[in-house]
């Protein structure tokens, strides 16, 4: 079974958890970028950049989004999406998803 809202803590990404999200960007299926990418979502799309933090304070996942476009072509996208290998199998990137498609569309 999968997780729910109120079973993991979504927040906004800070310079902070640079230094803490190895568990997730070590491995292998996940696709990592230098810092200063990282840095340059955090300050123009904050609230697009979210993790997903465990009871324990370990970063679960997170997603790496913003928003683009003009006028009626304006849209969320989505560039980074991964959940750590000991947090897999949960539901968590579908919940991270549901959230930034909310974020999108409200």
């Amino acid at each position: 079974h999968g997780l729910t809202h109120l079973s993991l803590l979504s927040v906004s990404f800070v310079v902070k958890d640079l230094l803490k999200f190895n568990n997730i960007n070590f491995d292998v299926l996940t696709e990592t970028y230098n810092m200063p990418f990282y840095m340059l979502y955090m300050s123009r799309w904050p609230e697009a950049f979210t993790v997903a933090e465990a009871p324990n304070k370990d970063l679960m996942g997170y997603v790496l989004g913003k928003a683009e476009g003009d006028g009626n072509l304006w849209h969320g996208h989505v560039s980074a999406v991964t959940v750590a290998p000991s947090y897999r199998r949960l539901g968590l990137a579908k919940t991270l998803m549901d959230d930034f498609e909310n974020l999108c569309t409200n």
